[in-house]
């Protein structure tokens, strides 16, 4: 789960903004998560030119409704540390500007994988058996469906003429009445 920096806006006044840490060391994405707490807001983003094209908003401007949390998410592209910069939040068309310290580090700060992998992932689900029955619901009434159309095509070849005609529709409709059985049933 991706790291996540509050940013409390209207708390003490219009257009205030109070930010949950003023320094983020990363070595991945993370969450700028806009907490309103007046009026609505429009909330600028803009990271320093070290870390332009390293961290990317989802939205550099970004509208936060009365009473809303807002989240947008700030990727960071695998490998691409170390790099030192600020992350600018700016309300009120300058008005008001919080500066967060950004370090993208190379290394892995947990030291582990870059994906979670709970133990729960090689357990085998009710989904899993389930999309095994529902296959072999589906795969047996067409077998039976083509089995008794070829039955019936055998029949009408081996029939002459006006019998050959009736078994095969005869066939056919045994055929579609089988397999509408099996898959409603």
């Amino acid at each position: 789960m991706p790291e996540t920096l509050s940013v409390h806006l209207n708390r003490e006044g219009p257009r205030e903004l109070d930010v949950e840490r003023a320094a983020l060391e990363t070595d991945r994405s993370f969450v700028l998560e806009f907490v309103n707490h007046g009026q609505p807001l429009h909330v600028h983003l803009h990271p320093s030119e070290t870390l332009d094209g390293v961290v990317t908003p989802a939205e550099t401007q970004v509208y936060v409704d009365e009473g809303e949390t807002r989240p947008v998410d700030v990727s960071v592209p695998r490998q691409s540390g170390p790099v030192e910069g600020t992350l600018d939040v700016v309300t009120g068309y300058g008005a008001e500007e919080a500066t967060v310290a950004v370090s993208v580090t190379s290394e892995r700060k947990d030291g582990g994988p870059d994906v979670a992998v709970d133990d729960t992932l090689a357990e085998k689900t009710g989904a899993e058996s389930e999309a095994t029955t529902s296959m072999t619901a589906v795969v047996t009434p067409v077998v039976l469906a083509a089995t008794v159309v070829v039955v019936a095509a055998a029949v009408a070849i081996a029939v002459p003429d006006a019998g050959a005609l009736a078994v095969g529709v005869a066939g056919v409709l045994a055929g579609v009445a089988v397999a509408a059985y099996e898959l409603f049933r």
